[in-house]
């Protein structure tokens, strides 16, 4: 439908402009969150981030989201995943159908004192009959949201904005933890080092670069910089400098004329086999027939 047409355009300019490692969430123009259904063919987002609190409700196939020590979760029909603000993650999707929620950290700072000591987490298979029931109703609460937002009753906004304030009510007393500042601090400071990384890294993906360059040029041993960078992000450095180039190479794919030699030459791509090979194991396809999908 056209809202979700338009929220893909928003997030790919966002995400093109801004660049990948942190994705601009713009609410809709009717309320204070970003809420839509996605209908996915099949994609790999690369490891980013964004300020929202984000929930994803599956409704038909699949996706897995991976987060920091090669951590993942894999959505199936039925359940929905949380991911909190300011968390890099990555996600590999199968063809699905999800309702998507993003809260902004305006309206959880709004309401929710010391918001940003929280960390969400919910178990998707509870054992307790309590646990069962709380999941189930938080579950109906994500659905009536839809329902009332598609169809849009007179004074729907009443209805859509008491939910969600039920939703996050149940979120906060039931599927939150609180951090202390010391753990919040901490956490920060090694997220923060990896985005300053993964900035560099997409800023020079073009040129000619090693580990060693990069480490050099954030003053770190090369050793540390490999065990960080894989602990946050589950991914080798020249794993997500190629990550990052086939993205690029996807973007022009779709939006320029140009040969895909000069594509790939443009950004990085100077071993063109291996770029290939790369290619044809993320998508699944080759560059040709990528940009045949994208016309059609």
């Amino acid at each position: 439908n056209q809202m979700e047409r338009d929220t893909r355009k928003e997030m790919r300019c966002s995400m093109e402009n801004n660049s990948i490692r942190h994705e601009i969430v713009s609410s809709n123009p009717d309320i204070d969150v970003r809420f839509y259904l996605s209908e996915d063919s099949g994609s790999y987002v690369a490891p980013h981030w964004h300020n929202s609190l984000e929930l994803v409700y599956m409704i038909e196939g699949s996706m897995v989201t991976q987060f920091e020590n090669n951590v993942r979760q894999t959505l199936h029909p039925g359940e929905f995943s949380i991911v909190n603000p300011r968390v890099i993650h990555s996600v590999t999707a199968q063809k699905n159908k999800a309702l998507v929620l993003l809260i902004p950290s305006a309206v959880l700072e709004k309401y929710i004192p010391a918001y940003d000591l929280l960390e969400f987490h919910v178990d998707m298979h509870p054992e307790h009959p309590v646990d069962v029931t709380r999941l189930e109703r938080i579950k109906k609460i994500f659905t009536d949201m839809y329902i009332v937002y598609d169809v849009r009753p007179d004074a729907y906004l009443l209805k859509f904005n008491s939910l969600l304030y039920d939703l996050l009510y149940t979120l906060v007393h039931s599927y939150s933890i609180r951090l202390t500042d010391k753990a919040v601090n901490k956490r920060n400071r090694s997220i923060n080092k990896v985005k300053n990384i993964m900035r560099y890294i997409e800023d020079h993906h073009s040129e000619k670069i090693v580990m060693e360059d990069i480490a050099a040029h954030f003053g770190y041993n090369p050793d540390y910089l490999s065990k960080l960078f894989k602990k946050q992000l589950g991914l080798t450095v020249m794993q997500y400098l190629y990550e990052i180039r086939l993205h690029k190479v996807v973007r022009d794919l779709q939006e320029t004329d140009h040969s895909i030699g000069t594509i790939f030459e443009d950004h990085g791509c100077t071993n063109y086999k291996y770029a290939m090979q790369l290619f044809k194991e993320r998508y699944h396809c080759t560059p040709k027939e990528k940009r045949r999908e994208f016309r059609k």
